[in-house]
């Protein structure tokens, strides 16, 4: 939240004959209510809903939600697609040198002696000319027709994945929605600061200039005391009112790049929101409706079929499987080759149905203890947060009633103020009364100004908070 500016405290000077110099008080009573606004007929103007709608508009992070909800989507496609049959093949294509089978035989020698020669691939491995190609082409195949659970643990845990990353983009356009009435609020309590304090520096520089020359002419009463205090007040408002006039200048920054250059906010006064939610409506949505509790309940399911899913790995799968081989090499001569296949040509392949299971048990139980206590784990943070919710949501709520009768009562003191310091200016060009009760009186009517304004900001970020933290608008 952006802090606007500290609290200033009006210690003006004192003394009879000073009187004069406080006047400038009263025509800043009315500049402070002046907008100029004639300029700005033109521009386009945003209500606090259109504000918001153009900022989320702009913040890329929005992207990045979308994309997380589309990653869970993809997980359940995931474990759907464990259902279609799943083909690997693979193809090569290459040169291969010629070989030639020789079968196996019984000589004579001359000496009338038999020896049997033993079949061999001859190899005319460095005779390029003799080279040709060698194909191979491999394909594996296998569909599950029934699980033991897997498939199903697994699409429900990825149904709420999905539920999951949808009650995070929610809760994540909350905090941006936040973020968006942050920057509106702020602008326009600047503003209203602004129109506060530039008149009164004014003022005060004129006030300077009067002493300076009420000393010159030794009027009675006026010391050079008087001229150090007044200008100590004045260096504090500068800084203040530079620190506010800084703050402003990024405010405008930030908002130009949300809205382009010509905008204007519908609202120019800062005023109270309307939220009639009670507390235990609110309560009812934070346990029934909001995305915290969507979050909450999708997170506990998926993380308990993902225990389930994982003591299902336990089970085999029953299924279909196959596979298909097929070699040919244009190189590889095997005429009197004795069997159906060489190893260089023909085709070998099977089909069936069966069980395959992971008989890794040792390392498939840790992964189920990680499951379990992942969920358990949750499941305790669940517990702690319906025990604590109803406790924070009070206090928020009795926050923001506090405000809302700091508001109304600061109204009343704020009208109070403003009477008392018109009837002391009136009593003060009469003659009726002291300086210190009309440096009171004015004192009293800027500090009740401030106070009021800031109630209503405070009050206005409080429902803001209280929206993000349950999503009941």
């Amino acid at each position: 939240m952006i802090n606007m500016i500290d609290r200033y405290q009006f210690n003006v000077l004192k003394g009879h004959s000073l009187r004069m110099l406080l006047s400038f008080f009263m025509v800043f009573c009315f500049f402070s209510n002046i907008v100029a606004d004639d300029n700005k007929a033109d521009l386009t103007v945003y209500t606090k809903d259109e504000f918001v709608s153009a900022f989320l508009e702009k913040a890329e992070i929005v992207d990045s939600l979308r994309y997380e909800i589309k990653a869970a989507q993809a997980d359940h496609d995931m474990v759907l697609a464990q259902y279609f049959p799943k083909i690997k093949m693979t193809f090569g294509l290459g040169p291969h040198p010629k070989y030639e089978y020789e079968a196996m035989k019984l000589e004579k020698d001359d000496n009338g002696d038999y020896s049997i020669t033993h079949d061999n691939w001859n190899q005319y491995t460095w005779d390029f000319s003799e080279y040709g190609v060698a194909v191979r082409v491999k394909a594996q195949f296998s569909m599950p027709i029934y699980t033991f659970g897997k498939f199903m643990n697994g699409l429900d845990a990825a149904k709420a994945g999905i539920a999951v990353s949808e009650a995070q983009a929610e809760i994540g356009h909350l905090k941006l929605r936040k973020e968006a009435a942050t920057y509106y609020w702020s602008w326009i309590f600047a503003n209203e600061m602004l129109d506060l304090m530039k008149p009164a520096v004014k003022k005060v520089e004129e006030a300077e200039e009067k002493l300076k020359k009420m000393l010159y002419e030794e009027k009675e009463g006026v010391s050079q005391k008087h001229l150090i205090k007044l200008r100590i007040e004045k260096e504090k408002l500068l800084y203040r009112l530079k620190g506010l006039e800084l703050q402003h200048e990024t405010l405008k920054a930030a908002l130009d790049k949300i809205l382009g250059d010509n905008w204007k906010l519908a609202d120019t006064r800062i005023k109270k929101q309307v939220y009639e939610r009670d507390y235990d409506n609110i309560l009812n949505y934070m346990a029934n409706e909001s995305p915290y509790r969507k979050y909450l309940k999708n997170g506990l399911s998926a993380l308990e079929n993902l225990y389930d899913y994982e003591v299902c790995k336990l089970f085999p799968d029953f299924g279909l499987a196959g596979y298909f081989e097929y070699k040919y090499t244009s190189s590889v001569y095997e005429k009197d080759y004795p069997f159906a296949n060489s190893p260089y040509n023909g085709w070998d392949g099977e089909f069936g149905i069966g069980l395959t299971i992971n008989i890794n048990f040792i390392e498939q139980a840790r992964k189920i203890q990680k499951a379990k206590a992942k969920w358990k784990a949750m499941v305790s943070k669940a517990s702690f947060m319906e025990k604590t919710v109803p406790i924070l949501i009070k206090k928020k709520y009795n926050e923001l009633k506090a405000l809302e009768f700091q508001v109304k009562h600061v109204k009343n003191a704020r009208k109070y103020a403003k009477g008392w310091m018109t009837m002391e200016f009136s009593n003060s060009e009469s003659g009726f009364n002291n300086t210190n009760d009309l440096i009171d009186a004015v004192k009293a009517y800027f500090e009740n100004e401030y106070l009021y304004l800031n109630s209503i900001y405070e009050y206005n970020m409080k429902v803001e908070d209280i929206i993000e933290s349950t999503g009941a608008r």
